[in-house]
């Protein structure tokens, strides 16, 4: 009956005084109830409760605040909040807890819902409501919630109403239950959603709870959840390593993709695989393997611009994998997947989830392991091995790595792709990088070298929307606890620009570089722009807003360089102050595609004329 939920810290303490018999006779139900919630999920390791205003969550917010263990942030927006909760849990791999009032609040949050649940991140709901008689009966503030996140969600409850019939244990143990259900593999979000009748807080009751509450006398002293869970391990079995071991010991060129890694996954034992393999290793940029590679000594092999060669055509029909071995998320590249696609020997993906991972429909094994355990694993089983493209590969890197830092070194005008680059070369060390979607991933995807700076990396890449970019951003520093810098493009910056409002309830420097080139510019990639009579109006949206008046709103200092040399010094000073700041940097969409297109042909041009991958 006690002990620490599974995978949360066990967090010994006092009942709150407020929830100790002989001290509760004036204490309305549901003010007893809300702190037995509160109480509960911070002995679950639930410690960090995102609130934002309104009435009927009255009781739930006044519990945490009471609650001395609980840490609060509060925002105005629910849907910034719920960002902001899905980046901590991102970081931590711990949920958040997030309380609103009823109606569209409860709406707001759907967008972060859909992140975590695509992305496998833990998230749980605290989603307050009237109670059943009130509706359908058009009461105010009142929708259908039960339920209302559909199959987003990993497990929901509609909690009664609080009533002396239902035994406090009851409510105990759905709060462990739900936590559970938060962090046991597949993570993801959870609702309960609490049923509250008015008055939603009263000190005229002078009913005694003892009676009550006394089913929970060794809850009371134990100072830890009322339900153990134990904790279940996605471990591989012996049949599988052993399976693929044989896959991979009759290939001649194999291939090791790594994408986006979950926190707390051993990036270790997939890099040591990877050595023992001699295998090329293609770290997507949210995998977070190229920011560790030369720390632990493994950088031989790992390589991080093959999406700008694997453009090459013929390089891709020439070079083929007769196995590859994927591990992790999906990869940003568009080249990458194409040659995923165009390959036709076993490509086997492992992740930590149940769900179909196969868009291009080449799976022909799937493995439901934790990345890192069934490196590990598979590196106990197999002999060493080699693949006749790691020196391809390796050539091919080092093609591309000189083009790039040539590039950079010779340009001064202002680009985005030498903005990510400078960014990812100079942010400091064990600090946190935060991508937006569209330009900023593929940008830093492209052209980041590997590093030993033990970067944590996030992005929202389970459905790849820019909306709550800057919440998620501050939420994954806070989680982090390290200085962050977020990389973002001027349409995910104005999608959330309340979320600013975020920034002072950490108390690490967030340093945001806005990438603004007056609309959307990866449209300028796609086959649409040659839609000129429509491209600007509907597709690119230019607005010509800059972001210096918003800075001033909230208090942040402003920069706006105009050169490559004035940007390096710039964002060095930033993150050197250790306070939070806007750095804007004006680019042009037309500009940055003829950029990038004379980069491709460069690197195509170079390694054309390689004895290596021409012999």
């Amino acid at each position: 009956m006690t002990g620490s939920l599974h995978s949360c810290e066990a967090l010994p303490q006092s009942t709150p005084r407020s929830l100790r018999q002989g001290q509760t006779s004036s204490m309305g139900l549901n003010h007893l109830w809300s702190g037995l919630i509160i109480e509960e999920l911070i002995r679950c390791g639930v410690t960090t409760l995102c609130i934002s205003p309104g009435s009927r969550s009255t009781p739930l917010v006044i519990a945490a605040a009471e609650n001395k263990q609980a840490r609060t942030v509060v925002h105005t927006d629910e849907r910034g909040t719920a960002f902001y909760a899905m980046g901590y849990a991102k970081a931590t791999g711990r949920p958040a807890a997030l309380v609103c009032t009823s109606g569209t609040a409860v709406a707001n949050y759907f967008p972060a819902v859909i992140e975590a649940g695509q992305s496998a991140i833990p998230l749980l709901i605290l989603s307050s409501d009237r109670p059943v008689e009130l509706r359908d009966t058009r009461s105010p503030q009142t929708i259908n919630q039960v339920n209302i996140f559909g199959d987003y969600l990993r497990w929901h409850f509609d909690l009664p109403a609080p009533d002396t019939a239902i035994s406090p244990s009851f409510l105990l143990t759905t709060i462990d239950q739900a936590v559970y259900r938060a962090v046991s593999r597949p993570a993801g979000p959870v609702q309960i959603n609490c049923q509250f009748r008015d008055p939603l807080i009263s000190n005229r009751e002078k009913h005694g709870w003892d009676n009550y509450l006394s089913i929970l006398d060794q809850w009371h002293k134990s100072g830890q959840s009322f339900t153990t869970y134990a904790k279940s391990r996605s471990i591989p079995s012996t049949e599988d390593t052993d399976r693929i071991g044989k896959m991979i010991e009759g290939c001649e060129n194999g291939l090791l993709i790594v994408g986006q890694l979950s926190a707390g996954t051993n990036k270790k034992a997939i890099m040591d695989l990877a050595s023992q393999l001699g295998w090329p290793l293609l770290a997507d940029i949210n995998s977070g393997i190229r920011f560790a590679c030369s720390a632990s000594g493994n950088a031989k092999g790992v390589v991080a611009h093959y999406d700008l060669y694997l453009r090459i055509e013929d390089f891709r029909k020439r070079f083929y994998p007769d196995l590859i071995l994927h591990m992790g998320g999906m990869p940003v590249s568009k080249s990458l997947n194409q040659y995923i696609e165009e390959s036709r020997g076993e490509y086997i993906v492992v992740n930590s989830h149940p769900f179909r991972q196969d868009p291009m429909f080449r799976v022909t094994q799937r493995v439901e392991s934790d990345p890192g355990r069934f490196a590990q694993k598979l590196s106990e089983r197999i002999q060493k091995t080699a693949s006749g493209l790691t020196d391809i590969f390796c050539q091919a890197e080092e093609i591309s790595s000189a083009v790039i830092r040539n590039s950079v070194m010779t340009q001064d005008k202002i680009s985005e792709w030498a903005v990510s680059c400078v960014v990812l070369d100079s942010v400091a060390e064990d600090s946190g990088i935060y991508l937006g979607n569209s330009m900023p991933v593929r940008e830093a995807d492209a052209f980041a070298a590997c590093s030993g700076k033990a970067l944590a990396v996030g992005c929202n890449r389970g459905a790849n929307g820019i909306d709550g970019t800057i919440a998620s951003a501050i939420g994954f520093a806070a989680g982090l606890n390290r200085p962050t810098t977020l990389l973002a493009g001027d349409l995910a910056v104005l999608h959330d620009i309340n979320s600013l409002g975020l920034i002072n309830k950490i108390h690490v420097p967030l340093t945001i570089v806005v990438l603004n080139n007056d609309g959307g510019g990866i449209f300028s990639f796609l086959p649409v722009v040659k839609l000129t009579e429509h491209f600007e109006t509907y597709f690119a949206t230019p607005h010509g807003l800059r972001f210096k008046k918003a800075a001033e709103l909230f208090g942040l200092p402003y920069e706006n360089p105009s050169s490559m040399a004035s940007f390096r010094k710039v964002y060095q000073r930033s993150i050197d102050s250790g306070t939070s700041s806007i750095i804007e940097v004006h680019t042009r969409r037309d500009k940055n595609l003829v950029e990038h297109e004379m980069i491709w042909k460069r690197v195509a041009e170079e390694i054309g004329r390689s004895p290596v991958l021409n012999g």
